[in-house]
This record gives structure tokens, sequence and C-alpha cells, in this order.
């Protein structure tokens, strides 16, 4: 496990897994409608689908990345074209992730019955706030990253 662990993108698939199943978790357990058998399936499905998810990206990266690995983090022939496309695509990209955001959240919070509308737009408000401050977090890291 330790092995595994040492190769950052390996810490990004897995932290985005536990996320994801950690939510998956919460949103089952806690969701009063449901009978203990829809929640039973949602969770199962819920796990499947990130593992198997995962398990693609894990593979996919690991057989594109192959070759990087021998070189230099930092090598300039490997950061070249990631600096070109993030200069010229930093905006859409980030406004893309936002208003996706934020977009999803109010689509799934918004036709719920079981809240009020001061608890629809609590939940919402605190929502866009992790949005934002996640979009903006990524877009920090991004470019110091860029700019090594």
């Amino acid at each position: 496990m330790s092995k595994f662990l040492q190769k950052p993108r390996n810490k990004a698939i897995l932290s985005v897994y536990l996320f994801f199943v950690c939510g998956s978790v919460l949103s089952s357990v806690l969701n009063p409608v449901m009978s203990l058998g829809e929640k039973l399936f949602i969770l199962c499905f819920n796990i499947f689908s990130a593992t198997l998810f995962a398990f693609l990206i894990y593979v996919l990266l690991n057989k594109l990345m192959k070759d990087e690995d021998s070189k230099h983090p930092a090598a300039p022939e490997k950061n070249g074209i990631n600096q070109v496309i993030w200069k010229k695509y930093k905006k859409p990209l980030i406004l893309f992730v936002y208003f996706g955001g934020v977009f999803s959240v109010c689509a799934v919070i918004i036709p719920m019955s079981i809240y009020t509308v001061a608890e629809k737009l609590v939940i919402l408000s605190i929502a866009i706030i992790f949005i934002t401050i996640g979009c903006t977090l990524a877009y920090k890291v991004t470019n110091k990253m860029l700019q090594k």
C-alpha cells in the first residue's frame, strides 16, 4: 500500500474515491424517505460504480503516464504543453467547473420536497461557499504547479 501512495496521482484518485464513498454512505443513510432495501441498493450501486470508475482512471492514468515517471516532474518538455493549454483555457475551465458545480447542486437541492425554502437556501449557500473555495484553491494550486 505504501508503494501505491508514493505517486501523487494515486493519492488524488484515492482521495476522490473516498470522498465519493463517504458522500454516498451519508446520503443514503440519512435519507428518511427511502426504505431499507432502497438504501442498500443505492449504497451498493454507488460504491460499485465509484470503485469501477476509480479503477478505470487508475489504469488509464498509469498506462498513459508510464513513460512520464522516469522524467523529472519539473522538466520543461513535460510542462510546456500544459502551460500553453493552461494559459489559454484557464478561465473557461475554472468557470465551467464552478458553474457546473453550482448548477448540479441547485438541480439536486431545489426539487427536494422534504426541506423548507429557508433550509434549501442555507444548504445552497453552504454548497456554493464550498464550491467557490474549491475552485479558488484548484486555480491557485494549478498556477503554482505550472509556474515552476
